[in-house]
C-alpha cells in the first residue's frame, strides 16, 4: 500500500538525515566539537586549577574515544544500508551512543580506579554511568535536531532549485516558437534540408526544456546553445553573427542546466534584433583556476530607443541556481561597457557541484 503522507517527519527518507561519518571532513568537525565539549566539562569539573591540564587530557581522551567509536559504528551501519528511514536512523544511532557511552563509562571508571586517578572524584560506578550516559544522550539529541534541521534545509533548497529550473524551462517565448515554425514553413519547399535541420534543432531545444536534470555537461549545454543559434540564424540571416572562443574541457565539466542558452537568447532578443544591421554575439568559455563564461552583445546607443524591456527572470534564476549549486562561491555579474552588454560568470572548479 502506498503511503501518501506528505509530512516529511513521518515519510520514509530515501537518504538518511545523518551526516556521512565515513567522510574525513565530518570526522574532523566531530573531533573539534568533542574537544570543545571536553574543555567545557574540564573547566567545570576540575578539582583544582593546578590539575586542569591533566584533567583536560584525561577528559579529552575519554570523550574522543567515546565519540569516535560511535562515529565508526555509525559509519559502518550507514554504509550497510541500515539507515534507510528517518526512524531507523534515529533509533539505531541513539542505541549506539547509549551502548558505547555505557561501555566507555564503565571502562573509564575501572581504569580510573586502577590507576588511582581523580577523574570521577570517589563517585560510585552507578552514578558515573547515569551521569555520563545522560550527558551523552542529551548532547546527541541536540546534535540529531541540528542534523535534521540541516537535512530539511537542504531538501528545501533542492525543491527551490527545481522550481527555479522549471520556471526557466517554461520561459521559451511564444514569439520564438512562432517565428521558428514560420521559418521552417517557408523553407519546407525551397530548402527542405535546412527545414529538416531546423526541425531537429527545435526538437532538441524542447527536449532540453522537458528534462529534469539540474546538472549537465558543458558540452551538452554548448550544443543546446548552438541549436538555438542555428534556428535564429535562419530568421536573422546575416544580421546575427556569433563568435565562439572555447578553451575548456567541455566533456568533463558540468554546469547547471540552462545556464548558457538563456543568456544567449537574451543577447539576441534584446541586443541583436533591435539593431537595424544586427551585430555580433561573443561567447567566451575559458578554463583556468575557475570556469569563466562571458557573453557580450551590442546595444542601441540611445537607450530610449530600446523597444523591449529586459526580463530579469532568466538572470535572477541563473544567479540563484549558481549560488545554490556552488555554495555561494559562483560569481555572476552584468554591466554595460563600451556600448556592449556583458554577462560574466565565474564558477569555482575546486569544489564539487551540488546535485540539487
Amino acid at each position: 500500500m502506498t503511503n501518501n503522507n506528505s509530512n516529511p517527519e513521518l515519510a520514509p527518507a530515501k537518504q538518511s538525515y545523518l551526516p556521512d561519518f565515513c567522510h574525513a571532513e565530518t570526522n574532523l568537525i566531530l573531533i573539534l566539537v568533542l574537544e570543545l565539549i571536553a574543555i567545557v566539562l574540564s573547566i567545570v569539573s576540575a578539582p583544582a586549577i593546578s590539575s586542569l591540564t591533566i584533567h583536560l587530557a584525561l577528559m579529552s581522551l575519554y570523550i574522543q574515544w567515546t565519540g569516535l567509536s560511535s562515529a565508526a559504528l555509525l559509519c559502518w551501519l550507514g554504509r550497510s544500508g541500515v539507515f534507510d528511514s528517518t526512524l531507523k536512523a534515529t533509533l539505531w544511532s541513539i542505541l549506539i551512543v547509549f551502548a558505547l557511552s555505557l561501555v566507555m563509562a564503565t571502562l573509564a571508571y575501572q581504569i580510573n580506579d586502577l590507576l588511582r586517578l581523580e577523574l570521577f572524584r570517589q563517585q560510585s560506578l552507578g552514578l558515573v554511568i547515569i551521569q555520563h550516559v545522560s550527558v551523552s544522550l542529551i548532547l546527541y539529541g541536540l546534535a540529531l535536531r541540528y542534523f535534521y534541521v540541516q537535512f530539511a534545509a537542504r531538501a528545501m533548497i533542492k525543491a527551490e532549485s527545481h522550481a527555479r529550473l522549471q520556471a526557466l524551462q517554461a520561459r521559451i517565448r511564444p514569439h520564438f516558437l512562432f517565428n521558428s515554425l514560420n521559418t521552417i514553413a517557408s523553407l519546407t519547399h525551397a530548402e527542405p534540408d535546412k527545414a529538416e535541420r531546423a526541425i531537429e534543432s527545435l526538437a532538441e531545444l524542447f527536449r532540453a526544456s522537458l528534462k529534469s536534470e539540474t546538472q549537465i555537461s558543458l558540452k551538452d549545454e554548448i550544443e543546446l546553445t548552438r541549436d538555438y543559434i542555428s534556428l535564429e540564424s535562419l530568421r536573422l540571416d546575416q544580421r546575427l553573427r556569433v563568435k565562439w572562443d572555447i578553451q575548456a574541457d567541455t566533456e568533463s565539466l558540468t554546469i547547471p542546466a540552462l545556464t548558457l542558452q538563456p543568456l544567449v537568447e537574451n543577447a539576441i532578443y534584446h541586443g541583436i534584433e533591435p539593431l537595424q544591421h544586427g551585430g555580433e554575439v561573443s561567447i567566451v568559455v575559458l578554463q583556468k583556476e575557475d570556469l569563466h563564461i562571458q557573453i557580450s552583445n551590442p546595444i542601441l546607443k540611445n537607450a530610449s530607443q530600446q523597444h523591449r524591456q529586459g526580463n530579469q527572470m532568466a538572470l535572477d534564476n541563473i544567479r540563484e541556481r549558481l549560488s545554490l549549486s556552488y555554495q555561494g562561491r559562483a560569481k555572476f555579474s552584468h554591466l554595460v561597457e563600451n556600448e556592449l552588454y556583458k554577462v560574466d560568470i565565474k564558477i569555482p572548479l575546486d569544489i564539487k557541484t551540488k546535485k540539487l
